[in-house]
């Protein structure tokens, strides 16, 4: 409902009070250390849509689409850090998603920080043998020593996963789970006062 409430929004003023809304809320839910430290990745992503935009069309447009981006990363980081994956995988479930495409949904969940804390690891050993690997044009060069030894640590884990799920019994009929998941009644309403609000902003949003 939050990307539906994005992707409603049509001015930039709209957009700007969503995102002062995102932003306020991540010290209530204590991710603002989390959301500077992934700033990094954001701004050079929303920087160039926004130089795309300007000189394709106009400021207007331009300051939309890199504001509506914005509000959709943090969007996402919010969700992604407040939901598990074991709970997004059980949510799935539930709703009738097959097992095997929610196990590659949450696993990929997991191993997108395993992958980053990798890449950290080859940088600091390649940056101690003397390869720059830091974001500059004349480095472009040097990445082959990131991407390499990257794409082999790669596929070492997916060996390794591939044959913990065949000693499981992946594919194995008639699995149960360790946990089941139940909305409760204040859940419904959560999700009732959420639909309302959407709804009144798309009709208010509208004129």
């Amino acid at each position: 409902m939050a990307i539906a409430a994005v992707f409603i929004a049509k001015e930039p003023k709209t957009l700007l009070v969503e995102s002062i809304i995102l932003l306020a809320a991540l010290p209530l839910l204590r991710m603002g250390k989390d959301l500077l430290h992934s700033l990094r990745y954001y701004w050079p992503m929303v920087g160039l849509v926004f130089i795309i935009a300007f000189f394709s069309f106009d400021f207007r447009v331009a300051l939309v689409l890199a504001v509506r981006l914005f509000n959709l990363l943090t969007v996402s980081f919010i969700f992604f850090r407040a939901v598990s994956p074991e709970e997004t995988g059980g949510a799935l479930q539930k709703i009738g998603v097959p097992y095997g495409l929610a196990f590659m949904l949450t696993t990929s969940m997991r191993y997108v920080p395993l992958i980053g804390q990798k890449i950290r690891h080859i940088i600091d050993a390649q940056s101690s043998r003397g390869i720059d690997l830091r974001l500059r044009l004349k480095n472009v060069g040097n990445f082959t020593a990131l991407l390499m030894p990257l794409l082999a640590q790669s596929f070492v884990l997916a060996d390794e996963l591939a044959l913990a799920m065949e000693s499981r019994g992946f594919g194995r009929k008639g699995r149960s789970s360790r946990k089941h998941y139940r909305i409760t009644f204040r859940e419904y309403a959560l999700l009732l006062s959420a639909l309302t609000l959407l709804v009144i902003f798309a009709w208010w949003e509208r004129g």
